[in-house]
């Protein structure tokens, strides 16, 4: 049975707040969880604690299932600083072209490189938006890596954001920023640091990009602000605060990150044990279907073929006897050992049948039926259904001759020289006297079934039941009566 992985393991053992490789419906979930509480990590263990991806195939699964979610999340993120991008960069662009004094476009200073590495910028998330705008209305580029897609362009905008700014990038190209713009670029850097934080932690509560490849951004946006602080001139007078606060807001919100994937990836491991669950069970429902309706075939052809069903439980007995079985065997069928009903030599037969057949596939034999005042020859057909309730086997017969008991052993005594009593209709005897029986004469055959070695001969009928036989006969034969007359016309 598949499993489900957690967090990938090592060979520590399992991690505190991990989730186990666990097999589908068992109870072994809790017992692991409970032994990773108690266990004694290691070192190298906490580090891997970051790392929260399952096994290859169980991450790609779960990575394609964000897929829907990342392109929401992030189109919303892109358009948010898509909007702050020209709400701080086009007033900017439109006041430096009008001015007059050092005119924006006469030389390519400073002014250009920032408007151009934007320009760059809004290219790059208009066509993020645009594709992502037609993934989700039109269904295409569903095979696209959209989460790279999205980390690829918010760290750019990220980096860029650091170094291509007002205040910073004419420090990097070496001229200074306090007269080279019309506005003061000494506020563009506490816009940067709002920008920054507020970026990270859009995509932090909004977007499902995953934590193994959520650092990249977060790496984008504050080491290089801490070079800039660092090495450039900043317009903070006490720069360790202003560097701790972005370390502590960026650090609040990747650990936020870092708790809502794991309790997105817990929630995820137990729907997908559920729905394997429920494909088993579906798996099983179609089997038994299909063995109900194996059954039902083969009960419509045993009773097609068949005179009598029976159905027998595992131990051999009968189980749901109906009135026409009890009349068929003289006798209430219900919970009766079957093998009672048959002759000592097809017992043993009947037993090592019914241990050799296999589910599905019938097997015949013919035995003898012995009731309680006929005897009867049959072709039997068992059928094993495979079932683990009750019933589990259907018997079909055919009746192929049936025998009265009394006649054959009256036929027995005959062939040993007793002397045969045969009784009237009223049920007294009127004749006791030795039988005699030619059996030398083979133009008339007395055999009913080829499996009997004796000959039926029957008993001398009562003149009484031949009057009677008579006396109902001629109605039928349409004969006129003379009610005067003894004797008909």
């Amino acid at each position: 049975m598949s499993t489900w992985a957690s967090p990938r393991d090592s060979q520590d053992g399992p991690k505190d707040g991990a989730f186990d490789v666990v097999p589908v419906m068992r109870n072994s979930w809790a017992e692991n969880r409970e032994n990773s509480v108690h266990s004694v990590r290691r070192p190298q263990s906490l580090l891997r604690e970051l790392d929260l991806r399952f096994h290859p195939d169980q991450e790609r699964k779960y990575k394609q299932g964000l897929q829907e979610n990342l392109v929401v999340g992030g189109l919303a993120c892109i358009g948010s600083a898509t909007g702050a991008t020209l709400f701080a960069v086009v007033p900017t662009f439109v006041r430096e072209v009008a001015r007059e004094e050092k005119a924006f476009g006469t030389t390519f200073d400073a002014r250009a490189w920032v408007f151009l590495v934007w320009a760059l910028n809004l290219l790059l998330m208009l066509s993020y938006i645009l594709l992502s705008t037609i993934r989700l209305c039109r269904g295409r580029l569903q095979s696209w890596n959209w989460e790279a897609f999205f980390v690829v362009v918010v760290s750019i905008f990220l980096f860029s954001m650091v170094f291509a700014n007002f205040w910073h990038l004419p420090f990097i190209v070496g001229e200074d920023p306090v007269g080279l713009w019309v506005h003061d670029a000494r506020g563009s850097d506490i816009f940067m640091l709002l920008a920054i934080d507020g970026i990270l932690t859009m995509v932090a509560m909004y977007v499902p990009v995953r934590s193994s490849v959520l650092w990249i951004p977060f790496v984008c946006a504050v080491v290089p602000f801490f070079v800039n602080t660092l090495v450039f001139q900043s317009v903070f007078t006490d720069t360790h605060m202003i560097l701790f606060a972005l370390l502590g807001l960026s650090g609040f919100a990747y650990h936020g990150a870092l708790r809502r994937e794991k309790t997105h990836r817990q929630k995820w491991t137990f729907e997908h044990m559920v729905e394997e669950a429920e494909e088993v069970m579906r798996e099983q429902d179609n089997k038994i279907q299909e063995t109900t309706a194996q059954v039902k075939g083969l009960r419509v052809v045993a009773e097609a073929l068949c005179d009598v069903i029976v159905k027998l439980d595992s131990k051999k007995c009968v189980d749901g006897a109906n009135p026409r079985q009890d009349a068929f065997f003289e006798t209430k069928l219900e919970g009766r050992c079957f093998e009672d009903f048959l002759s000592e030599q097809d017992r043993s037969r009947f037993s090592k049948l019914m241990s050799s057949i296999q589910v599905g596939f019938p097997a015949c034999m013919p035995v003898t039926i012995r009731k309680k005042h006929l005897t009867s020859e049959v072709h039997l057909l068992a059928v094993d259904t495979g079932i683990t309730r009750e019933p589990r086997y259907l018997i079909g017969m055919r009746i192929e001759a049936e025998h009265f008991t009394a006649v054959e052993e009256e036929v027995g005594r005959v062939h040993s020289g007793e002397s045969a009593a045969v009784r009237s209709s009223s049920g007294m005897p009127w004749v006791s006297k030795p039988v005699k029986v030619d059996f030398e004469d083979d133009d008339i055959s007395c055999k009913t079934y080829p499996r009997l070695a004796t000959t039926n001969v029957p008993l001398a009928t009562p003149a009484r039941s031949r009057a009677l036989c008579i006396k109902k006969l001629l109605p039928r034969w349409q004969v006129p009566r003379n009610m005067n007359s003894c004797c008909q016309v």
